[in-house]
């Protein structure tokens, strides 16, 4: 099976199946959140016992939330992403944000640096840039 199909074969069934659509719902964004905190976890050489003791609080708390067993409250999630150096940045604009790949994360923050810029600030004109070269002035309403 390609791609392609898997994603459309998944997409039918949330579509068919009231509960898988709500179950997807509902952990897809704290999936990410884990799959981004255990990154910068294991980047830093962590376990999940160093994390609760900057937390004040049990490695089975952390275990839990990091299979899912529990519903972690935002606090909680805020101070697991303080333990690894991050911040919690929550949005209801889903396909609006956007997120940089692990491995370039480092050249962008480079890149910002160097142009005395914030990583907001730089990426926001690297899109702009990228946007305003691409997009054919039809769709600007712009004539050539």
């Amino acid at each position: 099976m390609k791609k392609d199909q898997v994603i459309e074969f998944m997409d039918s069934l949330e579509k068919s199946d009231k509960k898988l659509a709500s179950f997807v719902k509902m952990y897809e964004a704290l999936s990410s959140f884990l799959t981004d905190f255990d990154f910068l976890k294991d980047t830093l050489g962590l376990t999940q016992k160093d994390i609760a003791e900057k937390m004040g609080t049990t490695q089975s708390a952390i275990s839990r939330i990091a299979s899912l067993k529990t519903n972690p409250s935002y606090k909680q999630l805020l101070k697991m992403a303080e333990a690894v150096g991050g911040d919690l940045f929550i949005t209801p604009m889903k396909d609006m944000t956007v997120q940089v790949p692990y491995d370039l994360q480092e050249t962008v923050r480079k890149l910002a640096t160097s142009e005395k810029k914030s990583t907001s600030d730089y990426l926001e004109g690297v899109l702009r840039n990228a946007i305003e070269l691409d997009v054919p002035a039809t769709c600007t309403g712009h004539s050539p």
